[in-house]
């Protein structure tokens, strides 16, 4: 056997078929596989000694059981058999059955049982799915903006495990925030965002530890401490104005070399997905200003025909969800390093509510840009 299949599996380690793995045999000829949670499909070539195989393997019996049955019971070589298993590992079927591990409590794993599953599909066995779940444990997320998109950001990843926030707004819950806040209570009409939204983190988790800044951000605000003490920052704070704040957060974060989302909604256009921004790597906030710099040189605004309009943009609670939602998707991503960064993550994309469709733009980093590339002051 392979070294790396040596140093997960040993002949006592138990083995089973991964919960989210579908095995059927097509024609008595084929093993199809479908893997459930990313949508893949697999077919081998098969016989009468590879069916006794996969019924013996049954979560009870170790690699060792498993090929002395194998050869006692169906005379099958002890290579041929240690092969197999191998191969099928090696293809994400198999995984080692957790006997005893030091990543999460036995209530931790009952808790996000189907998130590690989801995650081991991802990076190979259960135990990198714990793997993935202690490093969401272990994060500390810095949430510039508390409203809808921002708001709901913090319960979806508060319920995917993240142990640590920090809250920053000046903002207070009003009577429409009840169309779009996730986190929204009627009793909390009144009351500074950050101190509503810590409580309803704190309902999903007790153990999550909760920081709240009650602050308005100038031109002069000094938020060094706040993105240096976080493994990751999101930003949708929109006043004075999202493209401001995002600026400002953004040429910090690069300094840093930190990893950061900008999302909410960008001149109206409430349903866009944001964009993941790693620094040196992806495109940074600077990189996607050149690029609208030059795609809008010859666009002008229309004087709009009504003179007297409320100053709020119109949107949906789906919208924002389907922002925030798109968002801690790509953040958890990120933060549990199961998907290769530089396949996987989408550069921002609009979705368009006429048509139910997502458009996304082709962007890429710009060489000479002067926060990430070799503009940028040494």
């Amino acid at each position: 056997m392979s070294s790396i299949f040596m140093e997960d599996i040993k002949d006592c380690s138990i083995i089973k078929i991964k919960d989210s793995v579908d095995l059927f045999l097509n024609d008595d000829h084929y093993l199809m596989v479908y893997y459930m949670n990313t949508r893949q499909r697999k077919s081998f070539r098969i016989n009468d000694s590879m069916v006794n195989l996969l019924q013996t393997i049954d979560g009870k019996k170790s690699v060792k059981e498993i090929v002395d049955i194998m050869l006692n019971e169906h005379e099958v070589e002890e290579e041929q058999t240690r092969s197999v298993i191998e191969m099928l590992y090696s293809h994400k079927i198999l995984t080692p059955v957790m006997t005893e591990q030091s990543f999460l409590t036995a209530e931790e794993v009952d808790r996000y049982t189907r998130q590690i599953n989801y995650f081991s599909e991802f990076s190979g066995s259960e135990i990198d799915g714990l793997k993935a779940q202690k490093k969401l444990f272990d994060s500390h997320i810095a949430v510039f903006g508390c409203g809808a998109v921002g708001g709901n950001i913090a319960v979806q990843l508060a319920m995917a495990g993240v142990g640590s926030f920090t809250l920053y707004d000046d903002d207070f819950v009003e009577v429409s925030d009840a169309a779009r806040h996730i986190y929204y209570d009627e009793n909390s009409i009144g009351e500074k965002k950050v101190n509503a939204l810590k409580r309803e983190l704190l309902s999903i988790n007790s153990k999550i530890n909760v920081e709240t800044v009650d602050n308005y951000m100038h031109p002069d605000s000094d938020v060094n401490s706040i993105i240096t003490d976080s493994d990751f920052i999101i930003n949708t704070l929109d006043e004075p104005y999202i493209g401001y704040t995002s600026a400002k957060i953004s040429r910090l974060c690069v300094k840093h070399n930190k990893p950061h989302y900008i999302a909410g909604g960008f001149d109206a256009h409430l349903a866009s997905t944001g964009e993941l921004i790693i620094p040196y790597i992806t495109p940074c906030v600077e990189c996607y200003a050149s690029h609208f710099k030059v795609a809008l040189k010859d666009w002008k605004p229309k004087k709009h025909p009504v003179i007297d309009r409320f100053r709020d943009i119109g949107g949906l609670a789906s919208m924002s969800l389907f922002s925030s939602s798109f968002a801690s998707i790509e953040i958890v991503k990120y933060l549990t390093g199961i998907t290769d960064i530089n396949q996987s993550f989408k550069i921002r994309g609009e979705f368009l509510f006429h048509d139910m469709s997502l458009k996304y733009l082709n962007l890429r980093k710009d060489p000479d840009c002067k926060v990430c590339g070799k503009g940028a002051p040494e």
